[in-house]
């Protein structure tokens, strides 16, 4: 969204992520009013990040990355975060990125979400690893440290708790109600005619 003329300049389709400080400095864009491709917005021209979008000064801050010096070796990296491989330092496999979560003000990834592999997604769900936990990044994988308990010890991720389920166990004869005795048979105290 343009200050200057009040209407939508383009669309931000892609981040483009610094692995070695694991931050966007820029965006790829695309809308009817760029004219060149590939289009690149630096974050450092964002006047404003909410809830209708990125606001900027005007179109002409986004450039072709011809214009963008400064950015040229982050380019030639070709990094992409999603999809990468996420590893703990015993080379034990987590998962592949899904996404992340950045702080809007300084543009920095702070929560990395894993997708488990096929085989691990059962009963376990998608975790979210902070940034504080990363200890390399290169450009086939994220190494993160392993998760400790105060023991020191390795620890796995939590079973499934255990449930008592009543309406599973097996039952002989006719299920009682609960809190009620089960009474002995009597005789018909009626007389019997033969």
């Amino acid at each position: 969204m343009s200050l200057q003329t009040g209407t939508q300049v383009g669309m931000a389709v892609r981040h483009i992520v610094d692995p070695r400080r694991l931050n966007i400095v820029a965006f790829y864009c695309e809308g009817p009013l760029i004219n060149f491709s590939p289009a690149i917005l630096h974050t450092t021209d964002i006047r404003e990040f909410s809830s209708i979008g990125l606001i900027v000064d005007s179109a002409d801050n986004i450039m072709p990355p011809d214009d963008l010096v400064r950015l040229k070796e982050i380019l030639d990296y070709n990094f992409d975060l999603e999809g990468m491989q996420v590893v703990e330092e015993g080379g034990h496999k987590l998962g592949k990125i899904g996404g992340y979560t950045i702080d809007s003000d300084s543009f920095y990834v702070v929560k990395l979400q894993v997708r488990p592999t096929l085989l691990q997604s059962f009963g376990r769900a998608e975790l979210l690893i902070d940034r504080t936990q990363i200890s390399e990044i290169n450009d086939k994988q994220i190494v993160v440290r392993r998760a400790t308990t105060d023991a020191g010890e390795k620890t796995r991720f939590a079973p499934l708790p255990q449930i008592d389920n009543p309406f599973r166990k097996a039952t002989r004869g006719m299920p009682e109600a609960h809190g009620t005795k089960k009474k002995e048979p009597t005789e018909d105290p009626r007389p019997t005619h033969s």
